[in-house]
């Protein structure tokens, strides 16, 4: 949203600035005329007919860059689907990481993240060694590997551990 903001004050700013410096051009080649009854002239007018017919094209060329700027901004917020594209492309790097984490893994550590993704992505150890059929300490040893490699965030939970997926890997990797 900051880039946005930017290049839309960027483009505002360089509008201004051609069209100030078309109002300074128009004020020195009519040497005798004051600003005020300059601006009405050019509004009633048109610009002095001894300005090079480029330099008015120049602000055209901005504000129509501005307005497709602000359409493009427009459309953007309107419709969801470039914002969800955007999200998709944005975690694409992420599902790329996923999917090689799973390739990495053996049996028993697939069947602990199938176990935790069954259930939301948390889920108490204590029942995750149940429902994978391994034991507390395979179980234990399973999910400190994953918690060093980022995989899960373990937190103490009365007698046993709650073990939630990393969010990269929680809603990415569902296939």
């Amino acid at each position: 949203m900051d880039r946005l903001g930017t290049l839309l004050t960027a483009l505002v700013t360089a509008m201004a600035g051609l069209a100030i410096s078309l109002f300074l051009l128009a004020l020195v080649s009519r040497e005798g005329a004051t600003p005020l009854d300059l601006i009405w002239r050019i509004v009633l007018e048109g610009p002095p007919a001894d300005i090079p017919f480029f330099v008015p094209l120049a602000p055209l060329l901005f504000l129509t860059t501005i307005l497709a700027a602000v359409v493009g901004v427009i459309y953007y917020f309107v419709m969801p689907e470039i914002r969800n594209y955007a999200v998709s492309q944005r975690s694409s790097s992420e599902v790329a990481a996923a999917q090689m984490v799973m390739r990495t893994l053996n049996n028993e550590e697939q069947r602990v993240i199938e176990v935790l993704q069954a259930h939301g992505g948390k889920y108490l150890q204590k029942y995750i060694t149940k429902e994978a059929g391994l034991s507390k300490l395979k179980t234990h040893r399973i999910i400190a590997r994953f918690a060093e490699r980022g995989i899960v965030m373990v937190a103490r939970k009365g007698n046993t551990n709650e073990v939630t997926l990393a969010g990269w890997f929680q809603s990415k990797n569902k296939s």
